[in-house]
């Protein structure tokens, strides 16, 4: 702030108004801003320092009922406008994952309140989840690989960053899904069916001693595509 608007906020006239009335009744600029519920220094923010620029209009109704006067007195005639939130994208430069671990019997609700449990908070590097994987931060998860029948890709105790946003496959990609049966992570291969609603989807584990099977689209749920394998070296 510069001399000039120093200079002008010392010789605003609804500012001095104000003072003029609050030694008139007696208070101090840290009475007031405490009965406004404020912090005790809100006051003399604002009419030494010219934060904020103008009095809200509850301020001014408040504080013209406590003077005895008409908060036209005290209050500028020009009342910012409330601004609509709006949520912010996320800047931060690291993300907060969730690791869970998801009901055995929770189906197509395996990832929602309820069926899961956070058991570990990670920090992820936000720029990697938006550029290299394509993602959100809030709609990742990261759960353990339980079994061996995604190896060499994925072993067991590994831990497996799922986009749970995405339910939509395609063939070769890797999911996590319901089969119908139970929790799976599976490469999926959407075979073509015989006629209406006969679908079939070929799902395909890594590991050659588990032999590929097929479910009707109709029976499998896809919770998620499997961006990223962690484990260590």
């Amino acid at each position: 702030m510069n001399e000039d608007d120093k200079e002008a906020i010392r010789n605003d006239p609804l500012r001095i108004r104000l003072k003029h009335l609050l030694r008139r009744k007696g208070l101090t600029l840290a009475a007031a801003s405490t009965a406004l519920g404020r912090n005790r220094a809100y006051l003399q923010q604002y009419v030494e320092r010219g934060s904020p620029a103008v009095l809200g209009y509850r301020d001014g109704e408040f504080l013209g009922e406590l003077l005895g006067c008409d908060p036209a007195e005290i209050r500028h005639e020009k009342i910012p406008e409330r601004k609509p939130y709006r949520r912010k994208r996320s800047t931060r430069p690291v993300a907060n994952v969730s690791e869970v671990t998801v009901e055995a019997s929770a189906g197509a609700g395996a990832f929602e309140p309820g069926f899961e449990t956070e058991t570990a908070r990670w920090g992820w590097p936000a720029n990697m989840i938006r550029h290299e994987g394509g993602a959100e931060p809030e709609n990742l998860r990261i759960i353990r690989v339980r079994g061996d029948s995604m190896e060499p890709e994925m072993r067991e105790g590994d831990r497996i960053v799922v986009d749970v946003s995405r339910k939509t496959p395609a063939t070769g990609e890797t999911f996590v899904l319901w089969d119908g049966s139970g929790i799976v992570v599976k490469k999926v291969d959407l075979a073509p069916g015989e006629g209406k609603g006969s679908r079939r989807i070929r799902l395909v584990s890594e590991n050659p001693d588990y032999p590929p099977y097929t479910r009707l689209a109709q029976d499998v749920h896809f919770l998620g595509k499997a961006l990223w394998v962690v484990r260590r070296m």
